[in-house]
């Protein structure tokens, strides 16, 4: 007796799977805040754990060098760990967007999905750079800007594996360590061809008498920094990285729709044309299993 075939539906949100990313990118960016801001806080000197005397495993600090040194160490400390965040979340949502390619070819070249899992377990194994390389030679999926993530990368090893000092390890053929992303400028250009920042507006404003348009230019950002130096990132830097990441996320998830429509895929994009968008509003992920307060 013949049987009928099975049919087997999988349905991949991938609202879901960009949320991995963001909200990476939103741990970052308000750890980063908190850690930064309070190593740049004259009044914040508060450093050990616990008044326990016996437990104190730092001296007293009573000369403002030192202390200043402490900040910042712990600021590198922070912006190693915000780089990491980022890179490693980043890592785990080309993890799932494998997953989902990986479906869509099965789909369509009606392949068993058991006998995928090899080819799985091998890509979440892979570093970061591997894994940008694999996603884009199976699927053509990428990254729009791909080198520049790169060079964060080589960024967050510097900073977590040498405190932010420049190594032989960490540069290229310039002998210079470059890390670079895409930043913005907004600012107003006057009918005359004038532009001011809206980023140096002085306290008391900013008169323009014959008016002006607002305007928003993407542009590349670059830091180059010498064998011996100390990674410095400024708190602007940090922020557009972090935005930088967010829209290199939306990116390759468009990339990967396109893939998935190519290969006969039904895309059902949602209703609310806000709702991606939105995610980036929504909170972190704790410890508590019944709810997410960050």
């Amino acid at each position: 007796m013949n049987r009928a075939r099975e049919r087997l539906e999988l349905h991949v949100d991938l609202d879901k799977i960009l949320d991995v990313a963001l909200r990476g990118v939103r741990r970052a960016s308000v750890f980063m805040g908190l850690g930064v801001n309070a190593a740049l806080n004259p009044d914040v000197n508060e450093y050990q754990l616990t008044k326990i005397t016996k437990l104190q495993l730092m001296p007293e600090v009573k000369d403002a060098d030192t202390l200043a040194h402490v900040k910042n160490e712990f600021r590198i400390w922070v912006e190693g760990n915000g780089l990491r965040e980022l890179i490693e979340t980043f890592a785990i949502f080309l993890d799932r967007l494998h997953d989902a390619c990986s479906f869509f070819r099965a789909a369509r070249d009606k392949i068993n999905i058991t006998s995928l899992g090899k080819r799985r377990d091998s890509f979440q194994r892979a570093g970061f750079p591997s894994k940008l390389k694999t996603l884009r030679s199976r699927f053509s999926v990428s990254p729009k800007y791909p080198d520049y993530l790169l060079s964060l990368n080589r960024t967050r090893n510097c900073l977590t594996h040498r405190r932010g000092i420049v190594g032989n390890e960490d540069i290229d053929a310039s002998r210079t360590l470059r890390v670079a992303w895409l930043g913005m400028d907004i600012y107003v250009e006057t009918p005359g061809g004038e532009r001011f920042s809206l980023m140096d507006i002085p306290p008391e404003g900013l008169l323009l008498r014959d008016g002006g348009t607002v305007c928003l230019q993407f542009v590349e950002r670059e830091r180059v920094f010498d064998v011996g130096s100390i990674v410095r990132l400024s708190t602007r830097d940090l922020a557009e990285i972090c935005w930088f990441f967010a829209n290199e996320a939306r990116t390759t998830l468009q990339a990967a729709i396109e893939y998935a429509k190519a290969c006969g895929i039904e895309v059902k994009m949602t209703d609310n044309k806000e709702k991606r968008n939105e995610t980036m509003q929504q909170p972190l992920e704790t410890g508590a299993a019944d709810r997410e307060v960050f």
